[in-house]
């Protein structure tokens, strides 16, 4: 399990780099262009092997954090609890972030794919899996109230607004014309918002360790989300005037 966990870890990292490269191809390409179709597909058959590697290493160390990990013979029993506790909490959280990447993800390319025709994402295949992150989300908040964690609070919420704004979407009468193409370009960010949070708190948390101490380090978790939010906000308005949408 350990060796498979160690493939699947520099999978996601190697595809990880890729798309966090990739992701501003469709975002500066002309829209609808051969350049901007291709990278789009590209970045989304990646991602959803990114979230999707992530999922199955969150589930490995839930079952057994010592058997991927490893421990320290030195350890006394108490020590030894504290890990394992400590790495399943992490875990699920990260598990969290891994659904919520591969729900957004697979929305932004199903309301591309069916445009208008919102029947197809109203079955329950679709929503098998939106509903399964309110699920963790509500768990999520759960366990972050009771560990006092901020970062799975502020992540459980997260993904309890996407899915609403999911749910929200699929089951409207009518859509306005070309309101898909909005749908689209948020729900993207929104897979690039997972995607730069997981390279700050990972990469960025080391950067800044020192700067960013004890509780602070949350910002290293938060930034992505702050920026991408702001970004949906300011261009939001803009690409519904561009293509005309609900007119």
């Amino acid at each position: 399990m350990n060796y498979l966990h160690t493939s699947l870890l520099a999978l996601h990292i190697l595809l990880g780099g890729i798309c966090l490269m990739l992701f501003w191809v469709p975002v500066v390409s002309a829209k609808g262009s051969m350049l901007h179709n291709t990278a789009g597909k590209l970045y989304y058959q990646m991602m959803l092997l990114i979230a999707g590697s992530g999922v199955l290493m969150c589930l490995m160390v839930l079952y057994s954090p010592t058997v991927v990990y490893g421990q320290n013979p030195n350890w006394t029993a108490a020590q030894l609890q504290k890990f394992i506790t400590e790495r399943r909490l992490f875990s699920f959280f990260l598990l969290q972030l891994s659904l919520l990447t591969w729900v957004t993800v697979r929305h932004a390319y199903g309301v591309l794919k069916v445009k208008a025709d919102l029947a197809q994402l109203r079955v329950w295949s679709y929503q098998g899996p939106v509903w399964a992150l309110l699920v963790g989300s509500v768990a999520l908040a759960i366990v972050g109230i009771a560990a006092s964690d901020l970062l799975s609070i502020i992540f459980s919420g997260v993904g309890a607004m996407t899915v609403i704004g999911i749910l929200r979407y699929i089951r409207q009468p009518t859509l306005q014309p070309r309101q898909w193409i909005i749908e689209h370009f948020t729900s993207m960010i929104g897979t690039g918002i997972a995607l730069y949070t997981a390279f700050f708190a990972a990469g960025g948390r080391r950067l800044l360790a020192e700067v960013l101490t004890g509780q602070w380090q949350v910002i290293s978790w938060i930034i992505a989300p702050v920026m991408g939010i702001s970004a949906i906000m300011l261009f939001k308005r803009h690409f519904s005037r561009k293509f005309r949408v609900g007119s």
